[in-house]
């Protein structure tokens, strides 16, 4: 049930329409007790501030009128403004300010001006005029990232590792509960169905489990883009991937019959009446079923996986869909295995006896991953 609210939570979070926030009249606000400074002096090049917002955001609903009035009320002074409600291209310039100014969580309200950011209402509040001022006598008044080679801005090398992700997919993939609903299936349709039957089942089952899981990753994904939600996505990812991951490997040590992480047992029954029916129908909906209930046995992995991807958008959307094929490498192995003569029932029997030690390296995968999310946010 948690990865199913997890999923239904990310989509109304993306479906919800966010409050308007551009366009308000900046005299509406008297820019509380911000005790501004007036001008600093003639030049012929003003500071330029470039300032991202999110509307809805309780602290930049605050921040951006006083910051239209700053602009205002400072001719020596150009203030930029970027929404990043909906808006890719705001986004993507987004990133690249955070990676061009070393910022590895940033949050809005934020403000880049010369070699500087503000983050956050108070921060923007107390320092934005003294910041102003150190920016002018300085030289660099369009920001640091109008400074940037298109050399030093290419040199930054990608944090996602393939060959993390390569064993974390495999290692998913091989999961005690997929494994498992998927033999059931194979030991089921073997005594009735012919071969070809079996593998069109088959293949509906790991198509529909393939493609609730990607869509449910694009879904948290997207959420966390979102400014002040991706550091928090963040720490609750490598806390879950500990957390499960301590829990996989105690269940694996103890070789419990019945672990903590795994297909809820009111959905057990649901999703046997399907696999009774013995149609292609009915393998996408098992194959559904299982991508989604199913999540309670890897959860720790994918969330981290997200957690990881998330700060390089573009290619982070390719690496998740390559990583959800992994994961089903191991479902088609052994769907392809059964086709061409292997009984079932050893697919199973062999799932019986390695669950424990699957648990085990499952954990172990899951524990490293929360580390390594963990150790740049220190």
């Amino acid at each position: 049930m948690a990865a199913l609210f997890l999923i239904l939570f990310s989509i109304a979070i993306i479906c919800s329409p966010a409050a308007a926030a551009e366009g308000k009249d900046a005299s509406s606000n008297p820019l509380g007790s911000i005790p501004f400074i007036g001008g600093f002096g003639s030049s012929s090049d003003p500071v330029i501030i470039h300032f991202f917002f999110n509307p809805g955001c309780g602290a930049c609903e605050k921040i951006h009128p006083v910051m239209e009035a700053y602009a205002a009320n400072h001719s020596d002074v150009k203030v930029e403004f970027y929404s990043l409600a909906g808006n890719q291209t705001n986004i993507d310039l987004f990133n690249a300010y955070q990676k061009a100014y070393n910022i590895s969580h940033a949050h809005v309200p934020i403000l880049f001006l010369g070699t500087t950011n503000l983050m956050g209402e108070e921060e923007i509040s107390e320092k934005l005029d003294t910041t102003v001022a150190e920016v002018k006598k300085g030289n660099n008044k369009g920001g640091l990232l109008t400074n940037l080679s298109s050399e030093s801005s290419d040199v930054s090398p990608s944090s996602i590792n393939p060959g993390f992700l390569i064993v974390a997919g495999i290692g998913e993939g091989l999961n005690p509960c997929g494994l498992l609903v998927l033999a059931l299936l194979l030991v089921s349709l073997m005594a009735s169905q012919s071969r070809r039957t079996v593998l069109a089942i088959g293949l509906a089952y790991i198509v529909a489990f393939f493609a609730v899981r990607l869509l449910s990753g694009f879904a948290i994904f997207s959420v966390i883009q979102l400014p002040g939600i991706s550091q928090t996505f963040t720490l609750i990812a490598a806390a879950v991937a500990i957390i499960a991951g301590i829990i996989q490997v105690k269940d694996g040590l103890s070789k419990k019959q019945h672990p903590l992480l795994s297909i809820p047992d009111s959905k057990k029954g649901l999703i046997s009446s399907y696999m009774k029916k013995a149609s292609v129908p009915a393998g996408l909906v098992v194959g559904a079923l299982v991508g989604v209930y199913g999540m309670a046995c890897t959860a720790g992995i994918y969330i981290s996986i997200l957690g990881m991807l998330y700060k390089e958008p573009a290619i982070g959307l390719i690496y998740l869909v390559l990583y959800n094929i992994l994961v089903v490498i191991p479902l088609l192995a052994i769907l392809l295995l059964v086709f061409f003569g292997i009984p079932p029932e050893k697919v199973s029997a062999w799932r019986d006896d390695q669950k424990s030690m699957l648990r085990l390296m499952i954990g172990i995968v899951m524990i490293i991953m929360g580390i390594v999310i963990l150790i740049p946010m220190l």
